[in-house]
């Protein structure tokens, strides 16, 4: 996880001939001066399109680089030519020492979208015959496929960027463009917030948040993507369970029964599947279907001991067994008209409920408001009953006596009130709902029942005026009616048992779900990152100090736990610092974040770019001490750069004190070559 920069070049064929600049950098600070407008920001610019990676600064396609690389440049005998071709080219090297150059046309007939990798040191050491390979960036799949430039970046230099969540799509990569601000501030917009100008276009959420997380390394977004996961997982879970249980009730009452004591969200319980069975309707009663199959298989057995009687010898057996079914079928019909009655009853309850559940969410939002607007104005004077809380009028209650509205209830009580009432509503609705459901499968099971008998009572009737000497149809039609019963029943139990089945799958997928959820801390931050955060407050704060932070002391800022940016007592700094200590803490928090990747595992590339970095007139104290202190890196083979035009008398007796590496351009960077 390690970007060195090794040397950038940048060629422009003109009119008068070939102009360029070849840029050495090496490990430790650079410090690059050149005069306003001589072509600084065309190297620092430069380098940024050549990796690509110029829709950092805006989602616009356009080329980052000034007229000097795309239409016409200046010569220092102030002569202008026109730019006919241009490229930039620039060499960099990863952690493992790999050596790569990049070139990238400006403004050529190629087209500017493709990029070409030399694979070794072109530039520093005019290798020649290597290996050569074209990619592609700005079009879609640039940062997930082979021949994308930036995936294969991405590879180069050691990283793998976690998937994020869109605002407009599930998941995606964290770019590199959102990325590479925390350790390239570029002149125009990079000086602009803290601790990073983030592209938000890509419309990735928090990408601040998830930027700096990645940098960092730290754990807290990965376990928040193994909590979201797992939270996905068991809420996909539990909609199976719900469709499987949904369709297994479906198919019961089609068959006149009912699904009893089945959870309707999936249980870890082992046992919680061992319990639920079949009910079927029985007259106004509800049998396990087990003790049902049981009797038709007792009847079946008995029927099929016996021969089929005659008409004759069942005549007496077919009048009881017809006034039986017909009373049977009157005491069913008086039980149908009374739940019926007593459903249309509970119905005008239920929406009586309703209403009565709605006007408290009303009165309980009208409530809280004027207990808001009470808090707002700081009134806390109690209401009374003679005097209006708005306009303060004088109220005559002309139907009760003044003293019945003696006392009134605060705002506060009256908001408990209201919610104990609306609790015990919405309980009594939740019973009501449920006895009117198993009302309307008792209705169901009634008429399917009624069916049944009235069809067994036409049988009857007709086998009392059949000839005395055929078989008896009723006993027949019972035995039959009885096995298609058994049947029926068989297949409503299978069906039963694979739906219980499926549930066991989900059950033992749920179980798994939550002991994997159990093996995530809850804590928030790991003992990781709070360790890296601790560290990070401390450099921030040493080196504002350095840096002459004054709207506070320094020792007051403090890194958010949850958003990563500098805070004080809890609160994020905005407006109440200077411009140009907002500047210092902006040095403070990304060279803090390189020196911290010094002593902490982190994905810092351990390469930092300033460009114009002495912004808003800092102080020149404040800018050697910034120098000074990048200087360090050099200690740790870390490189900065650092792009100026600050007077350069007074920048050569700042880097005359420190260590680092001076490039300074007296005049045009593009000069002409040859």
């Amino acid at each position: 996880m390690t970007l060195r920069f090794r040397q950038l070049r940048l060629r422009a064929v003109t009119t008068d001939g070939v102009y360029g600049a070849d840029v050495p950098f090496a490990s430790g600070l650079t410090v690059l001066w050149a005069d306003n407008t001589k072509g600084k920001s065309t190297c620092m610019q430069g380098m940024l399109y050549a990796l690509g990676l110029e829709r950092m600064l805006s989602p616009r396609r356009e080329i980052p680089l000034p007229h000097a690389m795309t239409s016409y440049l200046n010569t220092d005998n102030e002569k202008r030519v026109e730019v006919l071709e241009s490229s930039v080219s620039v060499e960099i090297s990863n952690g493992e020492d790999q050596i790569i150059t990049i070139s990238r046309a400006v403004k050529a007939t190629t087209d500017t979208r493709l990029i070409t990798v030399d694979f070794g040191p072109m530039l520093s050491e005019g290798a020649v015959g290597l290996k050569r390979q074209n990619f592609f960036v700005l079009d879609p799949g640039a940062a997930q496929r082979e021949d994308g430039f930036h995936y294969f970046l991405e590879g180069f230099l050691g990283w793998r960027l976690p998937q994020v969540r869109r605002y407009d799509a599930p998941e995606t990569k964290l770019y590199l463009e959102t990325v590479f601000p925390l350790f390239w501030v570029e002149q125009k917009f990079g000086w602009s917030a803290i601790p990073a100008a983030i592209p938000t276009y890509m419309r990735i959420r928090e990408v601040h948040k998830r930027a700096v997380e990645f940098i960092l390394d730290l754990d807290v977004h990965k376990l928040e993507m193994q909590r979201e996961r797992l939270a996905e997982l068991i809420s996909a879970n539990a909609k199976q369970w719900f469709t499987v249980r949904q369709e297994l009730e479906l198919f019961v009452a089609r068959g006149g029964g009912r699904v009893a004591a089945l959870s309707e969200i999936p249980l870890a319980e082992p046992d919680a599947l061992s319990r639920p069975y079949i009910q079927l309707a029985q007259g106004t009663e509800w049998v396990a279907l087990s003790t049902v199959l049981s009797q038709l298989r007792g009847t079946v057995a008995n029927l099929e001991d016996q021969a089929v009687p005659v008409v004759e010898d069942q005549s007496e057996e077919v009048s009881r067994k017809l006034e039986q079914l017909t009373l049977r079928v009157d005491e069913l019909n008086a039980e149908r008209i009374r739940i019926h009655n007593l459903q249309q009853l509970k119905i005008a309850d239920i929406r009586s409920l309703e209403r009565r559940n709605a006007t408290l969410d009303d009165d309980l939002t009208k409530n809280l408001d004027v207990q808001r607007l009470q808090r707002y104005s700081g009134l806390t004077a109690a209401l009374t009953p003679d005097r209006c809380p708005t306009c303060e009028q004088a109220l005559v209650d002309t139907l009760l006596s003044q003293n019945a509205l003696s006392a009134v209830m605060p705002v506060s009580d009256n908001i408990e009130y209201i919610r104990s009432q609306k609790k015990m509503f919405e309980g009594i609705l939740a019973r009501e709902r449920a006895d009117e459901s198993e009302r309307r499968d008792q209705l169901s099971a009634i008429s399917r029942q009624l069916v049944d008998y009235y069809a067994q009572i036409r049988l009857l009737r007709s086998e009392l005026v059949a000839p005395g000497s055929n078989p008896s149809a009723a006993v027949i039609e019972e035995r039959i009616r009885s096995e298609a019963r058994i049947r029926d029943m068989e297949g409503l139990q299978a069906v039963f048992g694979d739906a219980i089945e499926r549930l066991r799958n989900l059950q033992d997928a749920y179980a798994k779900l939550l002991e994997e959820r159990t093996k995530i801390p809850t804590e928030k931050l790991s003992q990781s990152d709070q360790s890296k955060l601790s560290r990070l407050t401390e450099l921030v704060q040493s080196q504002a100090k350095d840096f002459g932070f004054s709207t506070f002391s320094p020792s007051e800022l403090s890194i958010s736990e949850d958003s990563y940016r500098p805070e004080k007592e809890g609160f994020e700094i905005g407006f109440e610092t200077s411009a140009s200590d907002a500047i210092r803490l902006k040095w403070a928090y990304q060279l803090s974040l390189i020196e911290l990747a010094k002593e902490k595992q982190t994905n810092h590339p351990g390469m930092l770019i300033f460009d114009e970095p002495r912004q808003q007139s800092s102080s020149r104290p404040s800018f050697q001490n910034l120098l000074k202190r990048a200087s360090k890196s050099k200690d740790v083979n870390q490189q900065i750069i650092f792009s100026t035009s600050e007077d350069l008398e007074t920048l050569k007796r700042i880097t005359a004190s420190v260590e680092c590496q001076e490039i300074i351009f007296p005049g045009y960077i593009l000069q002409k070559i040859g």
